[in-house]
């Protein structure tokens, strides 16, 4: 979850059954939450209070890159999974706790697709873990 080499926080959503449907819905759900493509990393980012540090979603497979929305989903490997994050730009800033639960929502949101919130050891993250990580204690 706490990646210190890279200074960023990250969970990964792992899908139990990828398929052209789920990159479909994947789609769906990012736009439902506003968030904006980035063509030149094809990542999303997901704007809120805070952009000094924002929330970035990206494919777990194929260096992180996503599809841009305009692309049709059912001509695209599926997705096996999603990496959400939230990388530093400054050494001195550290995301608020608000923005840590968001991170927990949002890993929450997209597991509903059909998969599972796993942790930097492939582990699922329970309740007691994702208290962990809004309270910024995430293991590394």
């Amino acid at each position: 979850m706490l990646n210190k080499e890279h200074a960023s926080w990250e969970v990964q959503v792992l899908f139990e059954s990828p398929s052209p449907a789920l990159n479909k819905r994947l789609s769906l759900m990012l736009a439902s939450l506003k968030a904006v493509y980035e063509p030149s990393t094809k990542t999303f980012k997901v704007a809120d209070d805070s952009s000094r540090t924002p929330i970035q979603i990206e494919n777990v497979n194929a260096a992180g890159q996503l599809p841009s929305p305009a692309e049709s989903s059912a001509k695209l490997p599926p997705i096996k999974g999603v990496s959400i994050k939230i990388t530093k730009s400054n050494p001195m800033l550290a995301p608020s706790k608000l923005q840590l639960a968001k991170l927990a929502s949002l890993s929450k949101k997209l597991a509903r697709l059909g998969g599972t919130v796993v942790d930097a050891e492939q582990q699922p993250i329970t309740k007691a873990g994702f208290k962990a990580m809004i309270a910024g204690n995430a293991k590394v």
